[in-house]
């Protein structure tokens, strides 16, 4: 059994209870019995039950929300919105499976076909494993599982090892709905996870998380060929031109970096700003981050809490110091105290520096590196394997739209933060940053394969159409 601390404070919160190497067969084995029925039942059938839990988690959202702030230390607007958020890609999963009928192949066109009738459908896996991580755990749970669910798989969520329990507390207002098996969570250390991941009976992986752990979910089904759904880690940059509004570049940078205390993997982890602004620009954001102080993310005004452990807050500061080392200057924030990280200015940044390039710091800090040309901020943007997302601030829109199409990121804002997630896009990365999308129907996709079914012969023959003769 382990205790789960809050970050800030080291309050124990609750308990869990590990699984084990040898319990994960018969995890498997229960998902294994439920798959059948739940995917024969109908579309109706199933996504009437996610809609009804979709209800009983919005009687429950403000409890889970707080919850939520206390354990993760993300502060409470944030964890309610995240809950919400939850709540509402529940529903619109349940909505996209209703209404997907698939479509007919084009048989009939080919020499041959001409009486064949054939329908393309999308399928379930069967068991799908879905491992969360810590900065956005309720929603990337119902996000994955309900779009799991509603497709007709069956799901084993692994809850992150750092705050299980409300993510575990919002997986069981959906259990209740569900039959026996066809939902179910584990807290599990790294051999029972890797055992889970590559046991038999396991069709596909849905992992959010840092590239090592895509990596050694990788290598740990290898042998099985294993379908992986990986969004991973980010380092996106947010090119800054000489015509751009600092006071937005200011506050998107605000507003994006500052989500789940710096813990977002679609932040703006790098700002490369055009030699006339740098200076201006590192200024203004020096003071804009220096008035800030984390706090008790439960507090009325909290804008920043603290990171989700004190190991992590000590992992950010080496990555600061390196930066310092190899030519950058902290213009504001401090070393941390346990969990607690003061946001962070680094000004100056080498282009050379490793956090211009795929050393990704998960925390509140700032890189900002100088450059003197839209090239050379092309080049800099895209000399990293983790790309996400990436953003350009200008006023020149043509300039922009020459731009982006040359970012090679999984999404590109313009005028923006780059940490944008509406639930209508697809979200994913390029290289490290992952393989496959999320998002409403982008994850059932992914979580689902194509079969298609042919009747030779049933359509009538037809006449032959006789071409009118020439006069």
């Amino acid at each position: 059994m382990r205790t789960i601390l809050a970050p800030g404070s080291g309050t124990p919160l609750g308990t869990i209870t590990p699984v084990t190497v040898d319990e994960v067969t018969g995890i498997v084995a229960a998902a294994t019995a439920a798959a059948g029925d739940w995917a024969a039942a109908s579309p109706r059938q199933r996504c009437d039950l996610l809609l009804a839990a979709a209800e009983d988690l919005a009687a429950e959202a403000d409890a889970l929300a707080e919850a939520h702030s206390r354990e993760s230390g993300k502060i409470l607007p944030q964890a309610r919105h995240e809950v919400r958020g939850a709540i509402g890609l529940l529903r619109r999963n349940a909505e996209i499976a209703l209404s997907s009928a698939g479509a007919l192949a084009p048989t009939g066109a080919l020499p041959g076909g001409e009486q064949d009738l054939t329908w393309v459908e999308r399928v379930p896996l069967g068991v799908v494993v879905a491992v969360l991580p810590f900065n956005f755990p309720i929603e990337l749970a119902i996000e994955k599982a309900g779009a799991a669910l509603a497709a007709g798989n069956v799901v084993i969520v692994k809850l992150p090892p750092q705050n299980p329990l409300a993510t575990s507390a919002a997986l069981e207002v959906l259990e209740r709905r569900l039959p026996v098996g066809v939902l179910q969570q584990v807290d599990a250390d790294t051999p029972a996870s890797a055992a889970l991941c590559a046991a038999e009976g396991v069709h596909a992986v849905s992992l959010t998380g840092s590239v090592g752990a895509g990596v050694a979910v990788a290598e740990a089904t290898a042998g099985q060929l294993r379908l992986l759904h990986l969004e991973l880690g980010g380092n996106g940059a947010a090119i800054v031109r000489a015509d751009a509004d600092l006071d937005l570049v200011v506050s998107e940078t605000l507003r994006g970096r500052l989500l789940m205390n710096g813990q977002a993997c679609a932040a703006t982890k790098r700002v490369i700003a055009h030699r006339s602004v740098a200076a201006e620009l590192t200024e203004r954001l020096t003071a804009a981050f220096g008035e800030i102080e984390p706090a008790d993310p439960l507090s009325e005004g909290a804008r920043l809490g603290p990171l989700i452990d004190a190991g992590a807050a000590a992992r950010v500061e080496q990555q600061v110091q390196r930066v310092i080392a190899q030519g950058g200057t902290r213009t504001t924030g401090r070393a941390p105290d346990g969990a607690w990280f003061a946001p962070t200015v680094l000004a100056d940044v080498p282009a050379e520096a490793a956090v211009m390039h795929d050393d990704e710091i998960f925390g509140p800090v700032v890189p900002v590196s100088v450059v003197d040309t839209d090239e050379q901020a092309l080049a800099l943007a895209g000399a990293t394997r983790l790309r996400l997302t990436a953003a350009v601030f200008t006023a020149d829109l043509q300039a922009a739209l020459a731009m982006a199409p040359r970012l090679d990121f999984g999404g590109i804002v313009v005028n923006g933060t780059n940490n944008y997630r509406p639930p209508v896009v697809p979200f994913g990365g390029v290289d490290l940053a992952g393989a496959g999308r999320e998002g409403p129907g982008w994850t059932l996709d992914e979580l689902t394969r194509t079969r298609f079914i042919a009747l030779r012969g049933v359509r009538p023959a037809g006449v032959a159409p006789v071409p009118r003769g020439r006069d």
